[in-house]
């Protein structure tokens, strides 16, 4: 059984202090579980309007289960702010299961060279003390860190590669963030959002290009919002 361990041990800059918590499912705690599937509803159903066969107020699924590594990224104030899922392709998992035909008729990976992410967002309160707004920024900085963390994993397992499924939309921003990544098939409309298959390698272009983003600067106060911003990473809605 797989150790649970810290995959970034405290960041901090500032008042922004975050850690990546890397678990097997097997050691996932009943609490940090029930904070995953709170957090996962938030993003998922609340936010981004995913119609998922879910209970009110707690998603989880059912590649949830032995086998799949969990990184989760907690603030200063252990609030669940980040999270991602990894499956290895030799067993089932979300893009070979329910969207095949974004994979415009390649056979579906299955092999210890190829991981999946899936679930991957980062949404949340990212500061400590009473000012905990959403900060775009920080958000942005845990998103990169989660990918940096996911690829590091798998890269450590002998893996060269990792599948996803997301928006076109987050396709590009992962583009304009330097990651080395291809298309597997055109877009798909699914649903209200149009979908696409592609595959991230875990090379060293892709390792700087998210150990590159510095962190969020807070020498300066932030302005006041009217209402909290939240920047979302979706990773498809089944």
């Amino acid at each position: 059984m797989r150790a649970d361990s810290n995959v970034f041990n405290l960041k901090r800059m500032g008042e922004i202090r975050m850690w990546i918590r890397q678990l097997s499912d097997e050691t996932m705690t009943f609490a940090l579980r029930q904070s995953v599937g709170r957090y996962r509803y938030r993003v998922f159903v609340e936010s981004l309007k995913w119609e998922l066969p879910c209970a009110p107020g707690y998603e989880q699924d059912e590649f949830d289960k032995p086998g799949a590594t969990h990184l989760v990224a907690m603030d200063g104030e252990g609030e669940v702010v980040g999270y991602a899922r990894l499956l290895p392709t030799t067993e089932p998992y979300l893009l070979a299961t329910h969207f095949p035909e974004l994979l415009n008729g390649l056979p579906a990976p299955c092999t210890p060279l190829v991981w999946e992410i899936s679930r991957y967002a980062a949404m949340g309160p990212c500061g400590n003390g009473p000012d905990r707004r959403a900060d775009p920024e920080a958000q942005t900085w845990v998103g990169k860190l989660l990918l940096l963390a996911a690829v590091q994993y798998v890269a450590a397992r002998g893996g060269q590669d990792v599948v996803f499924c997301t928006t076109v939309a987050i396709e590009r921003l992962a583009y304009r963030w330097g990651v080395d990544l291809h298309r597997l098939g055109r877009p798909h409309r699914v649903g209200g959002s149009l979908l696409v298959a592609g595959v991230i390698h875990c090379t060293a272009r892709t390792r700087s290009a998210l150990a590159s983003q510095p962190l969020p600067n807070r020498s300066h106060p932030r302005t006041p919002a009217a209402s909290p911003q939240h920047l979302v990473y979706g990773a498809s809605p089944a």
